[in-house]
């Protein structure tokens, strides 16, 4: 009797061990998170997901606030050039006014591109400052894009660009204060 109560023990001290090391396995590695996750913290989570989703197979599906808001920078360039070939488009049409403020806008979005070379750089460093700072200078690009239209008394025909670019740099903010 005391040789298998012996063993029975062994046996759950053995179990008990195997559990452990399995659980302190899982709290160490947490299940990956997803893009939909990481975004349920921005300002506009659905643009985030659908603008970063696209990116995930670039980074090989690494998921952390880091890995999507270059995801972000991604895309935010992407619809910025979008944006300047939609200039080059609208200006064909626009009135001799807005044809000038289209000049203006496109040399914004060249800003822009600018600016989100700095923040990739800041992105390498892990400043949340630069990059917060670059993104509200991004922002305040298609906000004077705007203005250029408000102030002649036109609609602006950037006007859906210069919405989903500055929802996009809200994003970008909120990623950087994750990091």
């Amino acid at each position: 009797m005391a040789a298998g109560t012996r063993a029975l023990l062994l046996l759950a001290v053995a179990a008990a061990s195997c559990c452990c090391s399995l659980l302190d396995l899982v709290a160490a590695n947490p299940p990956a998170a997803t893009v939909a996750d990481v975004c349920k913290g921005t300002a506009f989570p659905a643009l985030c997901t659908t603008t970063a989703g696209e990116q995930a197979e670039r980074y090989h599906n690494v998921v952390d606030p880091l890995t999507v808001l270059e995801m972000q920078v991604d895309a935010f360039a992407k619809r910025t050039e979008a944006a300047r070939a939609h200039v080059a488009e609208a200006a064909q049409t626009a009135s001799p006014a807005a044809r000038a403020k289209l000049d203006l806008c496109n040399n914004l979005y060249l800003d822009v591109l600018d600016n989100l070379g700095a923040c990739r750089r800041a992105i390498g460093f892990k400043d949340a400052v630069t990059i917060r700072a670059t993104m509200g200078m991004a922002a305040q690009d298609m906000q004077n894009c705007d203005e250029q239209f408000r102030q002649i008394g036109e609609n602006n025909p950037m006007k859906r660009f210069d919405e989903s670019l500055v929802e996009m740099s809200e994003n970008c903010r909120s990623l950087s204060n994750m990091i």
